[in-house]
């Protein structure tokens, strides 16, 4: 593709930030990683566009107050602004974060070892369900490899600030595929029906966070290969919900360990916790999963297995007994 003029854009964040912190989560967050370029100056990133899913490519920087970025593929400057701002949790004031530490002293320590670091998203919704059908029963590596062809074959090459970066396939790209090495057939019918939800408008991301923690993540169980696991990981990651807290494995061993309460702490002392963290419950989350793979919370290796497991149990209860309670 012939190189496109870049329009440029500007997203300043309230609160601490570290780009640093987000090139670092981009560089080990499989679903993403394809979009490094190395350094972080500059990111490159391509995706479907919000709405329209057209392709297209951003080159970011960090200037000292803003992350500056260009865009090719659009004219809508507005709506790439917003995206990668909830991609990057920019669009949340964070001012307010660091004072967590003081409600509860031992997160305060997780939160200084990792100044600035704020959530990074999947691109959508939309791309989120489509790694959720990719990478079940699957390692992240073998998902990741999988999704890159899938995005050789059916995804768009954008030149972008000297560059190239590839965008994930358009739904209606999406919705033709046919075959892939190694992709099994379930997995390629499950897609194609990520696709058609995508068009009719289920993974939209504003209209999941206006459904809100109970409804949105049950509106999109209707897409065949989406569970209560991957159902609430689309509303949470997909959308970029700041406030709440993920009622998974690895999140409560982590906020247990941190504690000194164990792997399972009950539920009524999960939530005395997490009511402390308030308005920034999942931003909490994501800060404790990344303290277990940097090693700064210990005593929980190992539990991505879990999740997985429970993930599939939770599933399969689902399908006798629907959930129907709020998740906190």
């Amino acid at each position: 593709m012939a190189p496109q003029e870049a329009a440029p854009f500007s997203v300043t964040p309230l609160g601490p930030f570290s780009w640093d912190a987000a090139c670092d989560v981009v560089a080990h967050f499989g679903p993403i990683s394809r979009h490094w370029s190395g350094s972080g100056d500059p990111l490159r990133m391509a995706f479907p566009l919000d709405g329209t899913f057209a392709p297209v490519a951003v080159a970011l920087r960090w200037d000292g107050s803003r992350l500056a970025g260009e865009v090719v593929g659009t004219q809508d400057i507005e709506a790439v602004s917003s995206q990668i701002a909830r991609i990057f949790s920019l669009d949340v004031d964070g001012l307010g974060f660091e004072e967590l530490g003081q409600r509860d002293p031992a997160l305060g320590r997780v939160i200084e070892a990792f100044p600035g670091l704020r959530p990074v998203c999947f691109t959508s919704p939309y791309e989120c369900a489509a790694w959720a059908i990719l990478s079940q029963r699957i390692s992240m590596r073998q998902a990741a490899a999988i999704q890159n062809r899938l995005i050789a074959r059916f995804g768009t090459r954008l030149e972008v600030d000297g560059g190239e970066a590839f965008a994930f396939p358009s739904p209606e790209r999406l919705a033709q595929l046919d075959e892939l090495p190694e992709l099994a057939q379930i997995k390629i019918d499950r897609l194609r029906a990520v696709a058609n939800a995508a068009l009719e408008g289920l993974l939209d991301a504003e209209r999941l966070r206006k459904l809100g923690p109970i409804e949105g993540p049950e509106s999109v169980r209707v897409i065949p290969g989406i569970g209560p696991f991957w159902s609430s990981g689309i509303y949470l990651r997909g959308c970029g919900i700041a406030d709440e807290f993920p009622d998974e494995p690895l999140s409560i061993a982590a906020l247990g360990a941190l504690h000194g309460l164990g792997d399972h702490p009950d539920q009524p002392t999960v939530t005395r916790y997490t009511d402390l963290y308030r308005p920034y419950r999942m931003w909490v989350a994501f800060l404790l999963r990344v303290a277990i793979n940097r090693g700064a919370i210990t005593g929980v290796a190992g539990r991505e297995s879990e999740v997985r497991d429970a993930s599939r149990r939770r599933a399969r209860a689902s399908r006798a007994h629907p959930v129907t309670g709020s998740r906190q």
